[in-house]
């Protein structure tokens, strides 16, 4: 099969959106697919030396327009259009169901190639943290009668979304879950990532029906990391040797919910002195959590690391004991995977985020306030046997989902699709 991938996020950008796309190339491909991704280029030009791999299609952006993260694209789509064309794709699934991604639908609209949606992000949730994407949801909507073949509901329901609502991020929800939903209505097959995002998407078909298929991002384990490589990991950071670890690894964002860790250890450390919260990642949130944490009376028990490239961030799991994770916007949270795969036992506040991660199997599940996440954190730290039976089980785990098993069942959905068209021809 000849594959386009669609993403309004890649290289040079770094989220978990470009992992899954690397994932799933490199695994089509090895399956014997080809496959090709489009994406915005950071900024107009296109002639720099990493865009030279040919199966990489860049659109010319302007970076930061709604959010720091966000690339907006500068194309025509009836000259994009063409060179799709050429490419003869057998089947188009898209990340993000922005620019970029509704170009995927179009060109899949126009050349009979399957459409397969990823549900990626939880838009819905994000919107309560930046009401300033309203606008560009609105740009989205009038896009879509160009998208797309429109209908009488489809009309309606544009014309519905377009009347102003009193509370902003209200406003932005509902236009979330009914332009989602009435793009997906438009696709062969969509893709949840977690049972949060298919209870999410089944709540979202009132007016609009699609099937919704679950299928976890597959994660292999990282390199494992010398004890000499821990050893200096830790001596850099300061983390002393009795130290009780508690992790959070990912983007310092602030619909993260990373506000509530800061309280939590300072509960936990009256009991636990030795425990220590540590931060890896970065991102707009970190120089707030940073004043938060020199504000806590226990900023000496708090460190933050930066960002580390994703082959090292085996070491940070090594130093942990026990992986926290209070976000209630993510739709799988690859880095669970990966802290799995390293035999770390969770604290995390959503219960549906991840396949790795059960209650009271290899973690806890606490409700979202700092003194629940506290008492859960120090029952792993006093309970030695516990933290080590839940150690074990996150292992077995993780491997349940490895990435060419995964990536194998989406090409599944790609193959059930076309034999569906295929007969619907006959």
């Amino acid at each position: 099969m000849r594959i386009g991938l669609f993403t309004d996020t890649y290289r040079p950008s770094i989220n978990g959106i470009v992992y899954v796309v690397d994932i799933t190339r490199k695994h089509l491909e090895s399956m014997g697919h080809e496959v090709f991704i489009f994406c915005p280029a950071e900024g107009v030009r296109l002639d720099r030396e990493e865009f030279d791999d040919d199966h990489i299609i860049r659109f010319r952006s302007m970076k930061g327009v709604f959010f720091d993260d966000y690339n907006l694209s500068l194309f025509f789509p009836a000259v994009e259009l063409r060179r799709i064309k050429d490419m003869n794709l057998d089947v188009i699934q898209f990340f993000t169901p922005s620019q970029v991604g509704l170009m995927g639908v179009y060109a899949a609209q126009k050349t009979g190639a399957v459409l397969v949606a990823q549900h990626s992000t939880d838009l819905s949730q994000y919107i309560k943290h930046y009401p300033a994407v309203v606008p560009g949801l609105l740009m989205i909507a009038m896009t879509l009668p160009m998208t797309f073949r429109f209908h009488g509901q489809d009309v309606r329901e544009l014309m519905r979304l377009y009347k102003p609502r009193r509370v902003v991020a209200d406003w932005g929800q509902d236009i979330v879950e009914s332009l989602i939903a009435m793009i997906y209505s438009r696709c062969d097959a969509v893709i949840a990532l977690s049972q949060k995002s298919q209870k999410q998407l089944d709540s979202w078909r009132n007016e609009y029906w699609f099937d919704v298929t679950t299928i976890p991002t597959g994660i292999n384990a990282l390199r494992k990391p010398t004890a000499a490589q821990v050893d200096i990991f830790k001596s850099a950071h300061g983390i002393a040797k009795k130290d009780e670890v508690i992790l959070y690894a990912g983007r310092l964002s602030a619909e993260k919910n990373l506000d509530l860790l800061i309280p939590m250890i300072k509960k936990v450390v009256r009991q636990r002195p030795n425990a220590r919260l540590l931060y890896v990642g970065d991102f707009d949130y970190r120089a707030t959590l940073e004043q938060m944490a020199r504000d806590s009376g226990v900023s000496d028990r708090i460190t933050f690391t930066g960002a580390l490239p994703r082959e090292d961030l085996g070491v940070a799991y090594a130093s942990a004991d026990i992986f926290a994770f209070p976000s209630l916007t993510d739709t799988q949270g690859l880095v669970l995977h990966e802290a799995a795969h390293a035999g770390l036992p969770f604290v995390i506040v959503d219960r549906y985020v991840s396949e790795v991660v059960r209650d009271g199997e290899n973690g806890f599940v606490a409700r979202n306030n700092p003194a629940h996440f506290a008492e859960c954190v120090i029952k792993l730290l006093e309970n030695k046997k516990l933290a080590a039976h839940f150690s074990e089980a996150s292992k077995q785990l993780a491997r349940m989902y490895g990435e060419y098993s995964q990536t194998k069942k989406l090409e599944i959905i790609y193959q059930e699709a076309l034999a569906s068209r295929t007969q619907t021809k006959k």
